[in-house]
């Protein structure tokens, strides 16, 4: 075992440990080259319970048994992540990883155009890949236990993966419904849409930053760990407070964002954001808001709203809510809102002066 790599960098009692840890392997069917090959050979029963049986393929292969393009597989398997493969005929390519998007490319023959498709697996694996970074995270705090020995937890990581795996298809299958049920909802087909038969490709939408004020002071201050719950705590309290068809955007660091193509739906969700902040540990946070044209690709949006309402954000007070001129015109005058104009203010980025109001709740909401 020594000559093959295995005890590379361990101290005496570590040999031992993964010694231990390859007999057992062994006998569980894994082959030395698996072992050897693997980044972490304790999860290999794991993996193995969820797809990875060591099995290789070439994309010529996969290409032929699923009857799908293989320039076409290549893109979405890019889309995931795998390595680019120059030969279609080196079985270089984990047969689980490879064949995972096949069922993907069957949207095709619903209509999907196969670029959409390519999009659509790039965005999902975004998603889980955080997701599983954090079940990863997870399962670790609920199965490490001080002086853990590599077989102990190789065994621990199996049975934890046995009891999880048939949890996980139910459980994103139930989420994505959630969210396509959801999407359908916050972006309607509209009128203009039915009548020329095509999807525009800009809305008007409301689009706002909420940000945590002197997060970088903080940083100064407080340990990595502690501040990163800052900005969780933020993204926490935001969904909690985001109702449809207010849409949580993502996250950027200490701020998040939202749009709505209601305004002011979207203008007093903001205000509840600001008001309730400071009942939740969470230091003062500034808004802008502005209204235009955007585009939606992948879930996130691009455009001059977009732009511009993160520069009234960099630009507003502590506690406070900026709009945008264009903002609070789509607006008008609400009952339970009182304006009052705040400045004229040229920002980075943006041409000409902007001007600013700033937004407060009355007591006849």
């Amino acid at each position: 075992m020594e000559a093959l790599g295995l005890f590379e960098g361990l101290q005496a009692g570590a040999c031992e440990e993964r010694a231990e840890l390859v007999l057992w392997l062994l006998g569980h069917g894994f082959s030395i080259d698996q072992i050897c090959n693997s980044f972490s050979p304790m999860l290999l029963p794991a993996n193995r319970l969820i797809g990875d049986d060591g099995t290789v393929v070439s994309l010529r292969q996969v290409a032929q048994s699923s009857g799908v393009n293989p320039e076409f597989l290549q893109d979405l398997q890019r889309a995931i992540g795998l390595v680019r493969v120059e030969d279609p005929d080196a079985a270089v390519l984990s047969r689980a990883d490879a064949e995972s998007v096949v069922n993907a490319a069957r949207l095709v023959d619903i209509g999907i155009d196969a670029a959409w498709i390519v999009v659509i697996v790039r965005q999902l694996m975004e998603g889980l890949t955080g997701a599983a970074v954090t079940m990863r995270r997870a399962a670790l705090q609920a199965l490490l236990s001080p002086g853990a020995s590599e077989l102990e937890l190789a065994r621990a990581f199996e049975e934890f993966t046995r009891k999880a795996k048939p949890l996980l298809v139910p459980m994103m299958d139930e989420l994505l419904r959630v969210a396509l049920r959801h999407s359908y909802e916050t972006e309607a087909i509209n009128a203009v849409e039915r009548a020329s038969g095509t999807v525009p490709e800009a809305r008007d939408v409301a689009v706002a930053f909420a940000d945590i004020v002197g997060f970088t002071r903080l940083g100064e201050k407080m340990a990595p760990a502690d501040l990163s719950l800052v900005a969780v705590r933020l993204a926490d309290l935001t969904r909690d407070i985001v109702v449809r068809p207010v849409q949580f955007v993502k996250t950027i660091g200490d701020a998040v964002m939202m749009v709505c193509a209601d305004p002011l739906k979207l203008m007093m969700t903001v205000l509840e954001l600001v008001d309730a902040a400071g009942t939740h540990d969470l230091p003062e946070l500034r808004v802008g808001l502005a209204f235009g044209r955007a585009a939606n690709r992948g879930g996130d949006w691009y455009g001059s709203p977009v732009n511009l309402a993160s520069r009234v954000t960099s630009a507003a007070p502590a506690g406070t809510v900026r709009v945008a001129e264009s903002a609070r015109n789509a607006i008008g005058d609400p009952v339970g809102v009182e304006w009052s104009f705040a400045e004229a203010v040229r920002l980075r980025g943006v041409q000409g002066s902007v001007r600013l109001y700033e937004a407060r709740r009355t007591d006849a909401m």
